[in-house]
């Protein structure tokens, strides 16, 4: 049996004036705003608000900052700057000592541990090497 598999899964719906239902209720929530202004404040408080009102409507709707709507992208940022940061241990710091109030570091290891790590680096580089030059020859592309 075949059976037709949905294309374009991650759209919205259009509803009305080739809006989708969160577009519509930006708009609705912009045109809300203007009508409290309207009615709460003098009409040059309106008159001033509105192109602002409409603009910030218009983003929230439409704009899609790093491929997110506007508000997840500004709730992202919000939760960053209001979140406690994160911090893991990793192994070696340890080593690492900030000394005194000038903030320099000193690393209690010595020179011969360093240069132990720099060779055993080189040798897991050369085996890369060694696996993308065997790949590059058996491969028939």
């Amino acid at each position: 049996m075949n059976f037709q598999v949905p294309q374009y899964v991650d759209l919205e719906d259009k509803l009305a004036f080739r809006l989708t239902l969160k577009q519509l209720g930006w708009f609705a929530l912009g045109g809300f705003i203007l009508f409290v202004f309207w009615t709460l404040f003098e009409k040059w408080v309106f008159w001033l608000a509105f192109p602002f009102v409409v603009a910030g409507a218009a983003a929230f709707a439409f704009w899609r900052p790093a491929g997110l709507s506007l508000f997840s992208f500004l709730m992202g940022g919000f939760r960053y700057s209001v979140m406690p940061k994160k911090l893991t241990w990793k192994k070696g710091v340890e080593d690492i000592t900030l000394e005194d109030k000038y903030g320099k570091r000193e690393l209690d290891t010595s020179e011969d541990d360093f240069k132990e790590d720099i060779r055993r680096k080189e040798k897991e580089i050369e085996r890369v090497g060694d696996l993308a030059r065997i790949l590059d020859e058996k491969s028939d592309l």
